[in-house]
């Protein structure tokens, strides 16, 4: 029997998840990085939370079952709508838990860090970072409009929840999916790759980016209280991003755009501000063009495996799954 695109997206969430938990666990008695005891507390309590939602979500289908008003049905669908968040809430909480700390476990390297290779494959590409840095920050609103976009994409993963929670939710499923695919592979690059961004290796002049703000190199105080061997306790949920290469936030708006690809109306605008946002992880991110390629591939190959997974199905089965 052929299992449903939802059934083997979400055991594809929860393989990679497990992986990375597997990991961090053989992981953590070498390293100088533990987990505060208030992480789980604080998992738990989340946790806990949405199974609380969960029921009361179901409680009140069942209770509107026979209702069918106009009012019940649309409280039903709502209802219906916010549990299947939950369900997707619920992968990604213990994915973002495990992955955050495998990634505070991965910088937690005595391994040289890799600038000056980036710095030399972006020569070799032809891109001059300082002078693109430069010309950016000679236009004041072109500044603006990239550090908005940098910045616009931590808004659009809420929103995108609650879009396809309400209107497709085999999409947010497939979301989550492609999300965990896209971790394991950057997890790969930071594990392999580790560097500490464009803007702590050429060390620009506060003058050289006065429109941009310190989002390029907020992360080097962690990253190098983590590098210098200190034992340290993490607090996932006050965890830093410290992904050089490749360029996440790259990655993670081609598959946000790509999870919105059947509501046009709401694609392009996004699509749009997120191809402005592949931009600005140059000056405002911080990454070197190397990144931003690496990132795009992942989120592509990320993409196209969450497809792969979901073609198992036979052509009739995939077409009505699109139609949804």
């Amino acid at each position: 029997m052929r299992l449903s695109s939802e059934v083997r997206l979400t055991a594809l969430v929860a393989v990679i998840t497990i992986g990375f938990a597997a990991v961090d666990i053989w992981w953590a008695p070498a390293s100088n990085i533990g987990l505060d005891p208030r992480s789980w507390i604080e998992f738990a309590k989340i946790m806990a939370l949405l199974c609380v939602l969960f029921v009361g979500m179901k409680g009140i289908e069942r209770r509107l079952s026979a209702d069918t008003s106009k009012p019940g049905r649309s409280i039903s669908y709502a209802a219906e709508s916010l549990r299947w968040m939950i369900v997707n809430a619920a992968l990604f909480i213990p994915l973002g838990f495990a992955s955050v700390y495998f990634m505070y476990l991965a910088a937690a390297t005595d391994r040289p860090l890799m600038d000056p290779m980036l710095a030399q494959l972006d020569g070799m590409l032809g891109f001059r970072w300082l002078s693109f840095l430069a010309l950016m920050n000679a236009h004041p609103a072109v500044a603006k409009a990239l550090v908005f976009a940098y910045a616009a994409l931590g808004t659009q993963l809420p929103l995108l929840f609650i879009v396809l929670g309400f209107l497709d939710r085999l999409r947010l499923t497939e979301f989550m999916a492609t999300l965990a695919v896209s971790s394991a592979l950057t997890a790969i690059g930071l594990a392999f790759v580790p560097a500490a961004g464009a803007h702590a290796y050429f060390q620009p002049a506060a003058a050289d980016f006065s429109n941009f703000t310190h989002a390029g190199f907020g992360h080097m105080h962690e990253l190098m209280k983590i590098r210098s061997g200190e034992a340290m306790s993490l607090l996932v949920t006050r965890a830093e991003g410290l992904v050089t290469f490749p360029s996440y936030h790259t990655a993670l708006g081609i598959i946000v755009t790509y999870a919105l690809r059947k509501k046009p109306f709401i694609a392009w605008p996004i699509g749009t501000l997120n191809a402005v946002m592949l931009v600005s992880t140059l000056p405002e991110g911080g990454h070197y063009l190397t990144d931003v390629v690496a990132g795009a591939a992942i989120g592509a190959a990320s993409c196209w495996a969450v497809w792969a997974t979901q073609a198992i199905e036979s052509p009739k089965q995939l077409r009505v799954s699109a139609e949804r």
